[in-house]
């Protein structure tokens, strides 16, 4: 761990030529790069639905082939996907954290946080040891808005906290995608609120195709694009043309991955969370990475209300 002072020539502030620098020490564990000017920000719902998920690990996927570093908040849900895509896809992820710089919450993201170490950087502007505490977090989004060169918003609902980012990152001159989603849902509403409430700004961006994430077709000028036929692009890319997501090639595996698949499968009209954890014997820290794993890689999908069963395709 490292305090680097403000005024450092070390600080994020300055290797990242921040337009909005944050002007304040922070503490580092891994490296902040050259390299990881211009990243990508991805924020989103704690409790997102398996859309939702997908979402992330596309958007972070298509960041990082494009030479972006994904910097995100490790909160649950889509933060943590955005880092583990992030990873998985071989590129480099920021965490910043609402915490201490030694305090990782939520505790089921103690591996993802020693990974990025290696692969990017922890970040807090709180000392040590400090616990999570709800008023720090909107604290850590201004700090992730200035960090970015660009954000997008995948899934929120009506009062998410990514909200905040959202809005401090257009408010700083970023440019901002929000996913659309699929009308009347309630996990998108913030979403829809969020078009609505800025809608005209020229920094303000439906993502109706990851393609738009390249430099060479953002166009800053101009107001909001409309939704349009082109919308369910991103559907079918997520949906269709990625078998590591649709798992069509049929479940192969081990450990508690194969544990936690076989409980499920013998339970096809659905088991939750709580149930899943007795009977596997697996702690509720690990499940949800493991659960993830199984739901990213379509053998498993989740309902609402943390109940998962055997997705239709290993039927």
């Amino acid at each position: 761990m490292v305090r680097i002072a403000a005024n450092d020539a070390n600080h994020p502030d300055r290797i990242l030529g921040l337009s909005e620098k944050t002007g304040i020490p922070l503490f580092i564990e891994g490296s902040v790069l050259k390299c990881d000017a211009g990243g990508i920000a991805i924020v989103g719902s704690r409790k997102p639905s398996l859309y939702g998920i997908k979402l992330a690990a596309k958007a972070a996927e298509t960041a990082v082939k494009n030479g972006k570093t994904v910097i995100s908040g490790l909160a649950r849900g889509i933060d943590t996907e955005s880092h583990r895509a992030a990873l998985k896809s071989g590129g480099r992820t920021i965490a910043v954290l609402g915490t201490g710089i030694n305090v990782i919450y939520p505790e089921e993201n103690i591996g993802l946080a020693e990974e990025i170490k290696h692969s990017g950087a922890l970040i807090s502007q709180f000392p040590p040891d400090t616990p999570p505490i709800g008023r720090n977090f909107p604290i850590r989004n201004e700090t992730v808005a200035k960090m970015c060169d660009s954000l997008i918003l995948i899934q929120a609902a009506e009062k998410s906290g990514s909200l905040i980012t959202a809005r401090l990152a257009l408010e700083y001159g970023k440019k901002v995608f929000v996913c659309p989603g699929e009308i009347g849902d309630p996990l998108f509403e913030g979403n829809y609120n969020f078009l609505k409430k800025y809608r005209g700004n020229r920094n303000l961006k439906i993502l109706f195709d990851f393609g738009m994430l390249s430099e060479s077709t953002w166009c800053g000028a101009g107001n909001m694009e409309l939704f349009s036929e082109g919308q369910n692009i991103q559907h079918t890319e997520i949906t269709s043309k990625n078998p590591d997501i649709t798992g069509k090639r049929g479940p192969q595996l081990d450990g508690t991955k194969k544990i936690v698949y076989n409980i499920i499968k013998s339970n096809p009209s659905g088991i939750d969370f709580d149930t899943l954890t007795v009977l596997s014997g697996i702690g509720a820290a690990e499940l949800p990475s493991v659960l993830l794993t199984l739901v990213l890689e379509g053998i498993v999908s989740e309902l609402s209300g943390k109940i998962y069963k055997p997705s239709e395709a290993t039927l």
